[in-house]
């Protein structure tokens, strides 16, 4: 084992493995340490892995603290997984790296800032209401409604219109997005030769358009413009329940940060042991 400079902080041999067995696209990310590094990478690749001998190698290379590393995942798994590859690395220091996962964190980031969102009794919206709030939704079209499917019980429409929605956010959509892509698409469609009889077919002619083909194309895109179009409907209900979704979660917070550099400055110190962090990951 070595030491950590003068923090006392020991390494232990796996991570001096784990260095050793990186390929050289691996070991170019742990030890690329200055401004922001994305790497892409996909299951089973080794992210935690890389992630910890990232982090085990900025503490033995400089003179930050584990107590200035901020490190967030989308999974609690995830936490666990990275604070147990910590352990192995670094040994007990490892508890003073502050791990979360991003809707965690947000959630205390909100609570903790909730005058900065207008109202002091903001709650994260659980299952049960979001489901309660999208079945009003529902409930409330009328009969003939194009999303009203007679055979359905409602928990098709709810569970399509809870995906819908959290797309929405996630990729800053609007309706009138929506519906400008939806043109699109049905612009697009017409003018395609995919959509065109190759040769004489029945009554059509080579060159003819697939009208049922279409067809079927349009009243999806039908559909989801009226969908879309009961997103506002959605985040009104949400506010007058005083609830935020998981997708408010990260943008409410990410806008704050961007708007707020005391805040954000505020709280990263915060939840960093009182120090604001040096480096911040972020991984799936």
């Amino acid at each position: 084992m070595s030491e950590l400079h003068s923090k006392n902080i020991e390494l232990d041999t796996d991570f001096v493995q784990a260095l050793h067995q990186l390929n050289e696209a691996q070991a170019s990310a742990v030890k690329l340490t200055e401004g922001p590094v994305m790497v892409i990478a996909g299951p089973g690749t080794g992210k935690t892995q890389i992630l910890a001998a990232r982090i085990g190698h900025i503490l033995n290379s400089s003179d930050t603290g584990p107590h200035e590393v901020l490190c967030l995942t989308f999974t609690e798994a995830g936490t666990i997984a990275m604070r147990k590859r910590l352990l192995k690395f670094i040994g007990p220091t490892a508890h003073q790296i502050a791990i979360h996962t991003f809707h965690s964190f947000c959630n205390k980031v909100i609570q903790e800032n909730s005058e900065y969102f207008r109202r002091a009794d903001l709650e994260a919206v659980s299952d049960l209401e979001k489901i309660e709030i999208l079945d009003k939704i529902v409930a409330s079209l009328p009969k003939g409604h194009v999303l009203i499917n007679f055979k359905s019980d409602g928990s098709s429409e709810r569970k399509s219109l809870g995906k819908l929605f959290d797309l929405m956010k996630q990729e800053h959509l609007t309706p009138d997005k929506i519906t400008e892509l939806s043109n699109a698409r049905r612009a697009e469609i017409r003018d395609s030769d995919e959509f065109k009889y190759k040769r004489k077919s029945g009554n059509f002619k080579a060159g003819d358009l697939k009208i049922n083909d279409i067809k079927k194309i349009d009243d999806k895109l039908d559909k989801l413009e009226a969908a879309s179009s009961l997103f506002s409907r959605y985040n009104q209900l949400l506010a007058e329940t005083s609830r935020y979704d998981f997708a408010d979660m990260i943008l409410w917070v990410a806008q704050l940060f961007k708007e707020n550099e005391s805040v954000r400055q505020r709280t990263l110190s915060i939840h960093t042991s009182g120090r604001v962090p040096r480096h911040q990951w972020f991984t799936k």
